[in-house]
């Protein structure tokens, strides 16, 4: 059996519609229906796509694009004039059809048709061997997603447990060397390890405000999960709690500096829909969402051309000595995410750095910038 995943789309905001979402488990064609449904009534602010197919999210997301659409709300109003939104309820649509409510330990539902857990399917950047030598349909889709869509934040939403995970899910080290050099028109990357195993990231600062954050708004949950080794904060990173190979989290981080995170928002993988549990875990962390996706307005963002307004192909930004570098797009942008602060933000052409310049981050609306390149400069090194 085959599904096609549906993606929602959000672009702008709207007059208000009508629409309601009822609080129950929806499978795969009433979820694909109320997309269609919703998408038709807000074609000027939506639109669906279509990512790939399965071999054969839950329900918060679905509420979530229903409350884009349809609210009034300051904060949702200001988001939607701000962002591009894309949310897909399930990246694993076969494996949802065959779980059941209720269950909340077993393993039910979290493999595709061919028996593979996606969460462990992602390329290494240590190529180290996975549990599956296969990459899954899925997984093949949505690392074409994620090279054709310049995504800044992203987050994963799990059941399992009440805790915010974020990279690193494997230990890498502590004291990290990178070798960048130009093979076929692509940047390669060399990492030298020491025996000193770590799981944090240059972007730990970003990670643990965004994650404490969101934890503070859904307190109302105060879950108390047989977590093992989970701290009081419930802010985890992944390799601390327990290590993998092929997160998905890991690999849209290191490969396209997306601040990417897992969400648990629930001690039960599957709970119950009655007794307004569903409704209760919309509403614990339906603000939190909205203030996470807002979080994608920090930082700077801003254009790479050169002298006569042209994008330049195969360029990165780098701020400080952070990794990873982030690509600049076809159309000559970027956007990094940075918390207040000052920092030397460069730009790399075929892997040599080619520009500059020092810059302020406040803590009020992103910084924009349009970086020229000089030809003389550019002509040394293409």
């Amino acid at each position: 059996m085959h599904v096609r995943w549906l993606i929602i789309m959000i672009v702008s905001c709207s007059p208000i519609v009508h629409t309601t979402l009822d609080f129950n488990y929806h499978n795969y064609t009433q979820m694909t229906n109320f997309l269609q449904t919703i998408a038709d009534e807000y074609k000027a602010s939506s639109y669906l796509y279509e990512v790939g197919k399965s071999e054969q999210g839950r329900e918060v997301l679905l509420h979530l694009v229903e409350y884009l659409l349809t609210s009034n709300d300051v904060q949702v109003q200001r988001l939607m004039n701000l962002s591009r939104i894309h949310i897909m309820p399930s990246m694993n649509p076969d494996g949802y059809e065959i779980s059941k409510e209720g269950d909340c330990g077993s393993a039910d539902g979290r493999y595709t048709a061919n028996n593979i857990d996606l969460n462990r399917n992602f390329p290494d950047y240590l190529s180290q061997p996975l549990i599956s030598s296969i990459t899954a349909t899925e997984t093949k889709a949505v690392i074409d997603w994620l090279k054709n869509i310049t995504f800044v934040l992203s987050a994963n939403y799990h059941g399992g447990a009440f805790v915010i995970n974020v990279p690193y899910d494997r230990y890498c080290n502590n004291k990290l060397e990178f070798l960048l050099f130009l093979f076929y028109l692509k940047i390669f990357w060399y990492i030298f390890s020491d025996n000193h195993n770590s799981a944090i990231t240059d972007d730990d600062d970003i990670y643990m405000l965004f994650a404490n954050a969101y934890v503070n708004m859904t307190n109302a949950t105060n879950e108390n999960c047989d977590s093992g080794v989970l701290p009081s904060t419930h802010v985890i990173r992944g390799a601390d709690w327990f290590e993998i190979v092929g997160s998905m989290q890991d690999y849209g981080y290191l490969n396209y500096g997306t601040i990417e995170m897992t969400m648990e928002i629930s001690c039960c993988k599957y709970p119950l829909s009655t007794l307004n549990s569903l409704d209760d875990y919309y509403n614990y962390n339906r603000d939190a969402m909205i203030e996470l996706l807002l979080q994608a307005q920090r930082g700077v963002k801003g254009f790479v051309f050169d002298e006569n307004n042209n994008p330049i192909p195969f360029t990165q930004i780098m701020i400080n000595n952070r990794r990873p570098v982030i690509n600049v797009t076809a159309l000559g942008e970027f956007w990094r995410i940075l918390l207040p602060g000052d920092y030397i933000l460069k730009v790399f052409f075929y892997g040599y750095e080619v520009y500059r310049q020092q810059i302020t981050i406040n803590n009020t609306s992103p910084l924009n910038l349009i970086i020229i390149i000089s030809n003389t400069t550019l002509n040394q090194y293409a």
